[in-house]
Parts: C-alpha cells; sequence; structure tokens
C-alpha cells in the first residue's frame, strides 16, 4: 500500500535516486548515490535527529503471517508484528498483508535496507519518525515522501529540484 502514499498529492514529492531517472544501480559507486541521495533527503526531513519506525512487510494467502524474507529479516532485525490487512481479493483469492515494525537510531542502520529495496529485494517499506509527522517509502528507482506541510514539500522540492522527475505528473 506504501504505493498508494502520492494519493496525498498536495503533500507528496518524489526523488529520483540515480541521475536521469536511472532505476537500478550498475556500479558501487551507483549504490553509494543511491544511499547518498536517500540519506540527504532523509536528514533534511530531520532523520537524525531521532529515532525511525521502520515498517516491513511479507505476505501469505491467510491471517498466519509468513516469515519475512531472511535478507530482510537481516536488514531490518528485531521487528515485530504490527497488524496484518486483507488485500481485495482478486482471482488468485486473498492475500494478507503483514506489517512489522521496527526502529532505528542511526541512518547507516538502514543502508542494508535501502539498498536491498534499490535492488527490487525488499518492497513495500516505510520510513517513519515516532510522531509520524512525515512518510518516506523508498522504491527501486527513488523515494515518495508525504511531508508535513505543502511548505515543507516545496522546500523539499526545490532543495533537490535535480533529482525530480521531468514527467508532468512527478512520476
Amino acid at each position: 500500500m506504501a504505493h498508494e502514499l502520492r494519493g496525498y498529492h498536495d503533500l507528496w514529492v518524489r526523488f529520483h535516486s540515480l541521475p536521469a531517472g536511472k532505476r537500478y544501480a550498475s556500479s558501487e559507486d551507483e549504490h553509494a548515490e543511491v544511499l547518498a541521495r536517500h540519506h540527504a533527503v532523509l536528514t533534511a526531513l530531520g532523520a537524525p535527529g531521532g529515532e525511525l519506525l521502520v515498517v516491513t512487510t511479507s505476505w501469505s494467502p491467510s491471517t498466519r503471517p509468513r516469515r519475512r524474507d531472511r535478507q530482510l529479516a537481516r536488514s531490518a532485525p528485531n521487528a515485530t508484528l504490527w497488524r496484518s490487512l486483507l488485500l481485495e481479493p482478486d482471482e488468485y483469492g486473498a492475500v494478507w498483508w503483514h506489517l512489522f515494525v521496527t526502529s532505528v537510531a542511526m541512518l547507516v542502520e538502514l543502508d542494508p535496507l535501502l539498498r536491498l529495496v534499490a535492488d527490487d529485494q525488499a518492497g513495500g517499506v516505510i520510513l517513519m519518525p515516532r510522531d509520524l509527522s512525515w512518510l518516506y517509502h523508498p522504491y527501486d528507482g527513488g523515494a515518495d515522501v508525504i511531508a508535513r506541510s505543502t511548505v515543507e514539500r516545496d522546500a523539499l522540492a526545490s532543495r533537490f529540484a535535480g533529482w525530480l522527475s521531468e514527467h508532468p505528473l512527478g512520476l
């Protein structure tokens, strides 16, 4: 459901994690650029000032959660099941989305998780401060931000203008 954050269009802004909107890193230098951009935006949001909550997911056909992928569990350890949500059933049946929450105190602790996301090895990740004043959804190719206000959204967009999409809808 993280992809639905852009429905908050008055507070939403998207940043690309590589130049020219390149989706996947193909070198260690590009991986370093991806992490640097995530850190820059998270720092601008105020993330280094306190603990961040980290939401990760698993999926199953029932209310019983499946274990999170081993790499995901290692990159976001000590996560506890927060809640399970039933997604709209489709032709394959019901799908449950299981949300796990943990916390980190330093941005560098997020690097393994951010790299998994950048390499399309994990999805549905959301980062936020304890007061939930903003949300950060990294995805393979960039990050969606729900800012505290339109003023903050505009300031972020101006500060990181070179990382914005040229698409008219900001995608």
